[in-house]
């Protein structure tokens, strides 16, 4: 998928880096919306390895968004089935997603989706799902200007 200012292209295991830094500025941003997204000490390590792990897998997708050869944003995730409870349907299931904030409004966010969206359409996917905080209200109309609905609210209850 080709933009005259972006490039998205399937991630590779050197990607992982970049994309885990970009991961700790979502954590970051996350944190502001609510103290329960706080980082592990190790969280960044962790999750270069688990970015990495991604690109060998044939049910999990990466994607890296490139500015002039820079890494600026990053879509990751897996296939999950629906509980064994409801009628079957397999999701396209973002784990995490994000844009550098210098480079929103230009597309990128929604190049990224839509990425996934062919990828699951291609593994005969029924939909894409994700979570997002509930304090992120740009997030929140960025995923229903998508044409993403809200059909469960996560709660927790901290001791």
């Amino acid at each position: 998928m080709e933009n005259r200012d972006f490039t998205i292209r399937p991630g590779r295991r050197e990607d992982a880096a970049d994309a885990a830094r970009l991961w700790m500025q979502s954590a970051a941003e996350h944190t502001s919306h609510d103290s329960i997204y706080t980082t592990s000490p190790e969280a960044e390590r962790v999750m270069r390895r688990f970015l990495a792990d991604l690109t060998s897998s044939g049910h999990a997708f990466l994607f890296v968004a490139e500015y002039d050869g820079r890494t600026v944003g990053f879509v990751s995730g897996e296939l999950r089935e629906s509980s064994p409870t409801f009628r079957p349907k397999t999701w396209a299931s973002v784990d995490d997603v994000f844009v550098e904030p210098d480079y929103r409004n230009l597309g990128v966010g929604r190049a990224l989706v839509e990425s996934v969206k062919a990828w699951a359409k291609e593994r005969g996917a029924d939909g894409v799902s994700l979570q997002v905080a509930a304090a992120n209200e740009r997030g929140r109309k960025f995923y229903e200007d998508l044409g993403f609905r809200e059909v469960s609210v996560y709660e927790v209850l901290e001791f």
